[in-house]
């Protein structure tokens, strides 16, 4: 099958969501068994991902430890989490969203309190009665992700003495950090350039490219360039949480760099179905968090057009990019949100506008990393006049119209995005031969 991992992550996905009718969809399948291989195979990943999405639903009163990845203003997300039952800890497979404003990221975290399973991600809640977060407990990928944290925070504390009038602005492109005060965060919202502040493939792609530039200085050698630049990117992606769409783009750029390396051809829409059979593998609900939702919905309506994409240059070529992830991810804006109708047109300057910025904060950190402040200071204060251009286009772009988000929108721009793709030659007949 050409499309193998992108017909797995749809079955894993399917079995996710019918879920909770896991016992009447395992009769069902077995109907699949006897059919052609295509469906054989979509139907026993589909039984996978039910059988993932029902263990460990837990409730009820418990004690339970585990890594605090992801920090947001009220709770943080837990992995790698166990509850204390029958005398031993055992590891549970969903992550926890614990609302403690005694835990913060890049801690290991023990709390006690009663459990709620939710059909949504993270599945698992908990507001406890006794919650501690300490890092003396950190141990491996826990610890490094420990260290990465720490020097997060020193930078936003950086961005906050040295650009203090964007210091937010700064802190959420570059970040995903919710920084942003109420006013702010509603005229991003209304200006269609949220996306810019959410780290994605777009800020993966554009650090990428930094390193790659810089790495090419000293060394031209694909063997030595591509690594590391892929490595210094995985960095940069971790410090985000990772966020669901900064680790997509990272796994995608990981697999997609070694399969170049290796001169094997692969197929994209492939590609992006064995990174969210991964992520699916690890988390099963984070299928149901808009930020994945949205994330690869907007990869695969780029990659599915890529080749119509080729035969444009310039600032055309922009506005289709922008245009296409834009209806990629419309659909859940339309549930999630609202949707201004300009925001593919905005995209193009801002995007032009996020580029550099996002060069000098990155290049800011590694010069405060190699204990040169003052060069980082005149680098991130050399960018303000392009943070007080960012802010005039959101400001400007937060009064163009917004559509209110229902379901009638969601149908519409569902129906007008499976006719766009089936338009461009990518039928479902294409995925099951």
């Amino acid at each position: 099958m050409k499309y193998f991992w992108l017909t797995v992550f749809c079955a894993l996905s399917a079995g996710v969501i019918l879920s909770p009718a896991f016992p009447l969809t395992a009769l069902a399948l077995l109907l699949l068994l006897f059919r052609k291989k295509s469906l054989t195979f979509f139907a026993i990943f589909l039984f996978l991902g039910s059988f993932l999405a029902t263990v460990h639903r837990i409730s009820g009163t418990h004690e339970v430890v585990g890594y605090a990845k992801i920090e947001r203003s009220s709770y943080v997300i837990a992995t790698n989490v166990k509850i204390f039952s029958n005398g031993e800890w055992k590891g549970l497979l969903h992550n926890l969203k614990l609302y403690s404003k005694e835990v913060h990221a890049g801690e290991s975290s023990y709390a006690v309190g009663k459990i709620e399973f939710h059909f949504a991600y993270p599945p698992l809640t908990m507001k406890p009665t006794f919650g501690v977060g300490t890092e003396f407990g950190n141990r491996g990928f826990e610890k490094v992700h420990s260290k990465l944290v720490e020097f997060k925070r020193k930078i936003i504390e950086f961005f906050q003495i040295n650009a203090p009038d964007y210091s937010e602005l700064f802190s959420t492109l570059v970040f995903s950090d919710p920084s942003f005060d109420a006013s702010q965060a509603e005229k991003v919202r209304k200006s269609g350039l949220a996306h810019l502040f959410a780290v994605s493939g777009l800020h993966v792609g554009i650090v990428y490219t930094l390193f790659d530039v810089l790495i090419s200085l000293f060394s031209h050698s694909l063997f030595v360039r591509r690594p590391l630049s892929v490595l210094f990117t995985l960095v940069f992606a971790t410090m985000t949480g990772p966020s669901p769409s900064a680790l997509r783009a990272a796994l995608m750029l990981v697999v997609w760099n070694f399969f170049k390396l290796i001169d094997y051809p692969i197929e994209p829409l492939n590609l992006l179905g064995f990174v969210a059979t991964l992520n699916l593998l690890f988390e099963p609900f984070i299928l149901l968090s808009p930020s994945f939702l949205m994330s690869y919905c907007a990869a695969a309506t780029l990659v599915g057009m890529q080749e119509h994409l080729k035969t444009f240059r310039g600032i055309v070529a922009n506005l289709l990019i922008s245009l296409f992830a834009f209806l990629g991810v419309a659909p859940f804006l339309s549930l999630f949100s609202t949707m201004n109708l300009l925001a593919p047109l905005i995209s193009v300057p801002a995007v032009l506008l996020a580029t550099p910025l996002l060069w000098a904060s990155v290049l800011s950190m590694f010069l405060f990393a190699m204990n040169l402040q003052s060069a980082a200071a005149i680098l991130i204060r050399g960018a303000t006049p392009l943070a007080w251009a960012m802010q005039k286009l959101i400001d400007l772009s937060s009064y163009f119209l917004n559509l209110s988000g229902n379901f009638l929108a969601y149908s519409l721009s569902s129906a007008l995005l499976l006719f766009l793709l089936w338009h461009f030659g990518h039928s479902p007949k294409n995925f099951t031969s």
